[in-house]
């Protein structure tokens, strides 16, 4: 590829991680089930301006692999903001958020790049006193800056992972890299 084409494969490219940045973040709010019947709606409405969600990002890496020109990033997003949007478009529910008569469930989560123990140790502490919904959390591993805890709660993995992603740690952030029925996956960076 000439130096001419690299410019729009690298903005393209940025384009796509904005649009999956703003994805993983929708998928807190509503089931792949809900997105699938309202994509036209969601791709009209919230994909076509990923970039108005973006605050701040970061290239982490960048390059061509295989004729095709990749980046990866992190991104700020406003979480506010889409699920503002979510919500005119009528597609928003309470669904999300548990209520008093939820089923008891266990999470796993995952955290990766863990620098300090402490800030792993700040992050469980929270879990255990100051996440409402949460029963019980289990360290189940911990090895080479990756942890794995049980989380025993009232609720789901969409509605904890909405609360970590508002949390403020001061020391660090949170970033969740994945969320499935009963997995979140998170990344802590040291700020």
């Amino acid at each position: 590829m000439s130096a001419d084409g690299r410019a729009p494969a690298r903005d393209r490219a940025i384009d796509d991680s904005m649009k999956r940045a703003v994805e993983r973040i929708l998928y807190l709010f509503i089931s792949e089930d809900v997105a699938q019947e309202n994509f036209d709606a969601i791709n009209d409405n919230i994909y076509s301006k990923s970039q108005d969600y973006i605050q701040d990002y970061r290239i982490l890496r960048e390059g061509m692999d295989n004729d095709l020109y990749r980046v990866k990033v992190r991104a700020t997003l406003s979480v506010r903001d889409i699920e503002d949007d979510l919500a005119m478009l009528g597609i928003l529910t309470d669904e999300r958020w548990p209520d008093g008569d939820a089923t008891a469930v266990v999470v796993k989560i995952v955290v990766s790049g863990i620098e300090k123990y402490s800030h792993f140790r700040m992050l469980r502490e929270t879990l255990e006193t100051d996440i409402q919904g949460v029963d019980a959390v289990y360290l189940r591993r911990m090895e080479s800056r990756v942890a794995v805890m049980d989380v025993d709660m009232q609720g789901n993995a969409a509605g904890l992972a909405n609360v970590l992603a508002w949390r403020e740690f001061g020391e660090f952030s949170l970033y969740i890299t994945d969320v499935k029925p009963g997995v979140i996956d998170l990344n802590m960076v040291k700020e």
